[in-house]
C-alpha cells in the first residue's frame, strides 16, 4: 500500500494556480493568513520573501517554490526593505480568466510569479499535516537533484501561459503532482524529516502503516502490528508514538473513520455496511466512536455530506 497517496485521498487534496504575476521594479505584494497551503513559483528573475516569524528575508531565484503549508502571511518583494500592497488590491478587477497575467509594478527589473495553492480537509487533523514545517522551500538550483519537480513546474508554467481546451483541468492536476514532488524533495533534502515524514521513512513503522491503510478492517492489535514491522511489541509500540505521535490504536481508529467518512458520504453504503468495512462488527459500537471522534454521529455526518438538512 502507498501510504502517502492513501493519505492524500483521505486529505481530499485539491490544487491549483489563482494567477501568473508579470512584476517590475519596483513592486511588493503582501499575501495575508490564509486556511490553504499557499505556494509561489519563481519562473523568471528574482525577488525577496518576507516572513513575520523570520529576521531576514529569504533571497528567490529563477526555478524556486515556496510553500506555506499552514497559511503562514507573507509578502514577496523586489527589494528586502520594499513596502508590500495587499494582494487583492494588486488583482483588484482584473480578469483571471486565464490566470491573468496580473501585470504591476514599475519599469525596472522583471520578475514572474506563478501564485497558487494546495487544499486539504484539516478537519481530519492527520499528523501528516502537523508535522509539515510553516515554510518549505525548495531551490531551483538543484535542478539536477529534483529534475522531476522542474519539469513539472515547467509543464505549469507553460499550460498558464496559451489558453487551450481543457487548461484548468490540467493545471489542477499538475499542481496536485506538484505538491506530491515538493513533498518528495523536502523528505529527500531533510537531515532528519520531522514527526510522520519520519515514520514514513522508517522501515520498521512504515511497514506497519502500509499495513493499516491496506487494510484497515482488520482486527488489528499492537503485537500484530509490532510483527509486521519486525519489532517487539514494547518497542514497536515506544518507537510509533514517538514518530507518529500518537499510539498505534489510535492511529488506526483515525484512519478507519477517515475511511468512514469518505463512504458515508456515498448514499449506497448503509451505516451497517460502512462499520463493516472499517472494522466494527456493531454498528452501535461504530456510531459510538465516529460520534466521539467526529463531533457528530453518521446519521447526521451523511445529510450533512450529501447537502441534505
Amino acid at each position: 500500500m502507498d501510504v502517502l497517496t492513501d493519505i492524500l485521498q483521505s486529505l481530499h487534496l485539491k490544487a491549483g494556480v489563482y494567477f501568473r504575476c508579470e512584476f517590475s521594479a519596483p513592486w511588493g505584494m503582501e499575501i495575508r493568513p490564509t486556511p490553504v497551503a499557499e505556494f509561489h513559483v519563481v519562473t523568471r528573475g528574482s525577488c525577496w520573501l518576507r516572513l513575520a516569524s523570520r529576521r531576514n528575508p529569504i533571497p528567490l531565484q529563477g526555478g524556486d517554490v515556496v510553500v506555506f503549508p499552514h497559511g503562514e502571511a507573507h509578502a514577496l518583494v523586489d527589494a528586502p526593505d520594499r513596502k508590500a500592497a495587499p494582494a487583492e488590491s494588486i488583482v483588484g478587477s482584473r480578469s483571471l480568466e486565464h490566470y491573468g497575467p496580473v501585470v504591476y509594478g514599475g519599469d525596472g527589473v522583471p520578475a514572474d510569479v506563478l501564485c497558487g495553492y494546495f487544499a486539504f480537509d484539516r478537519e481530519a487533523r492527520h499528523p501528516l499535516v502537523a508535522a509539515l514545517p510553516s515554510l518549505i522551500h525548495i531551490r531551483g538550483a538543484d535542478g539536477e537533484e529534483f529534475a522531476w519537480l522542474q519539469t513539472v513546474i515547467r509543464f505549469i508554467a507553460h499550460e498558464t501561459r496559451d489558453a487551450r481546451p481543457g487548461n484548468d483541468a490540467v493545471v489542477s492536476r499538475l499542481a496536485e503532482v506538484l505538491f506530491i514532488q515538493i513533498l518528495r524533495a523536502y523528505v529527500e533534502r531533510a537531515e532528519a524529516p520531522a514527526g510522520f515524514l519520519a515514520a514514513l521513512a522508517d522501515k520498521h513503522i512504515g511497514e506497519a502503516l502500509a499495513q493499516m491503510h491496506g487494510a484497515p478492517e482488520k482486527p488489528w492489535s499492537v503485537a500484530a502490528l509490532g510483527a509486521r514491522a519486525a519489532l517487539s511489541r514494547s518497542a514497536f509500540a515506544a518507537r510509533f508514538a514517538q514518530l507518529v505521535g500518537r499510539p498505534p490504536m489510535e492511529y488506526l481508529s483515525a484512519l478507519r473513520m477517515a475511511k468512514a467518512r469518505a463512504l458515508l458520504a456515498d448514499a449506497r453504503s448503509s451505516t451497517a455496511a460502512v462499520a463493516e468495512q472499517v472494522g466494527y462488527r456493531s454498528e452501535a459500537a461504530f456510531s459510538k466512536t465516529f460520534k466521539k471522534m467526529t463531533g457528530t454521529g453518521p446519521g447526521a455526518y451523511r445529510r450533512r455530506a450529501l447537502g441534505r438538512t
